[in-house]
């Protein structure tokens, strides 16, 4: 999945919407390319840790991808980045 431009309250449901379902089966990884999100507000962090706790329960796990420095600047200071684990590039993200 991949996302652009903001994450924010009005694009946030958009995102959720279509990770949701995939977060839903068993034993897999969801893959979030964040190298195009510029933006990211406090409803977009609750959108990505949300997609977490879901994916935490059937077993599956949420990866982001490349997230951008402010991206990355915001996961860091709100702590998120102790749950969301992130890749530099789609090559080198876990299986």
């Amino acid at each position: 999945m991949t996302a652009a431009g903001a994450l924010d309250l009005h694009t946030a449901p958009q995102l959720s919407d279509a990770l949701q379902p995939l977060l839903h089966t068993q034993t897999h990884t969801v893959l979030a390319d964040l190298s195009g999100v510029a933006f990211l507000d406090s409803t977009g962090l609750t959108c990505l840790i949300a997609a977490y706790r879901t994916a935490r329960s059937p077993g599956a796990r949420t990866v982001l991808i490349a997230p951008s420095e402010r991206v990355r600047h915001m996961l860091a200071l709100t702590g998120a980045d102790q749950l969301l684990p992130s890749c530099p590039t789609l090559d080198t993200a876990p299986d």
